[in-house]
């Protein structure tokens, strides 16, 4: 994802502000997560289970500012039993270097219980794909609600 950085994403010191890095991150996430057809394994409103950020860490390189174009490129690096981590490099767009790293990761949980819950396998399946660089798979069919 290619993003101009706004004048309001710019602190005092004239540089992005570095929650902003967060916006986007996760906005690229989204984008490569929908790009890979996988957008509708992570619909609260299609599945049983959901995802929380458990956990965020950015290392910064180099300062970007306004009217900077930086390309931000995430990719999935884990795909654990009830956890999924996500890794983005943030670069700046004409010769790309380095301006920040940041690792996600996510916990699936039961949305009846707000307990953690194994990542369903034909989203992992998906995702692990999506891991070792395949191209978009088709959209894994949400599993049908259990009775019980």
């Amino acid at each position: 994802m290619r993003v101009r950085v706004p004048f309001s994403d710019v602190d005092m010191h004239g540089h992005v502000h570095n929650g902003v890095y967060f916006s986007y991150v996760e906005t690229a996430l989204n984008t490569f997560l929908r790009e890979a057809g996988l957008s509708g394994s992570f619909d609260p409103k299609r599945n049983d289970v959901v995802y929380h950020v458990r956990r965020t860490e950015f290392v910064y390189h180099s300062p970007a500012g306004f009217e900077d174009l930086l390309d931000v490129t995430p990719h999935v690096s884990r795909v654990g039993t009830k956890s999924l981590t996500f890794a983005a490099a943030v670069t700046r767009a004409d010769d790309g270097r380095p301006v920040a790293d940041a690792e996600v990761v996510w916990v699936c949980v039961d949305r009846r219980t707000g307990r953690t819950a194994p990542v369903p396998d034909p989203t992992r399946t998906a995702l692990a794909a999506a891991a070792e660089g395949a191209a978009p798979v088709a959209e894994p069919s949400s599993p049908a609600p259990e009775d019980g």
